[in-house]
């Protein structure tokens, strides 16, 4: 297989366009329309101001911005000195909630689909993930 490196132009090849990924972006943005992005905005803060208040009772420490104007989407908090954020990461993937832990931080990114009410739920899973029953 030999395949010199051309300095023009014609080197590009076009492949199909992604019309399945571009007709569901567009739906999702006519939704997000509809919803409006300040409703959307205050859900996920209400959501993360409860998702933070049971990660703060379990000796958590959050890094959310403490001005409510300065804050995201994304909740990022510091485990317990006696737990790795990354296995607590690990074991609620395993249990089917999103979580990443990129750099020794737990993120969570809730959106306009998580209901308010499954808080309580991810509280749990993450007991038992600190407690050792799942991971």
């Amino acid at each position: 297989y030999d395949r010199p490196i051309r300095s023009n132009i014609d080197f590009l090849e076009f492949g199909a366009q992604n019309t399945p990924g571009q007709l569901s972006m567009g739906a999702s943005i006519e939704l997000m329309d509809q919803i409006g992005v300040e409703a959307i905005y205050e859900h996920v803060q209400v959501y993360n101001d409860r998702l933070e208040a049971g990660l703060l009772a379990r000796g958590f420490t959050s890094l959310r911005a403490s001005w409510v104007g300065g804050r995201s989407g994304i909740l990022s908090v510091r485990a317990p000195y006696d737990h790795d954020s990354g296995e607590l990461s690990y074991g609620l993937n395993r249990q089917g909630i999103a979580c990443t832990s990129p750099d020794g931080l737990m993120r969570f990114a809730p959106h306009w689909p998580n209901a308010l009410d499954e808080v309580p739920e991810v509280l749990e899973a993450l007991d038992g993930v600190m407690e050792g029953r799942f991971g």
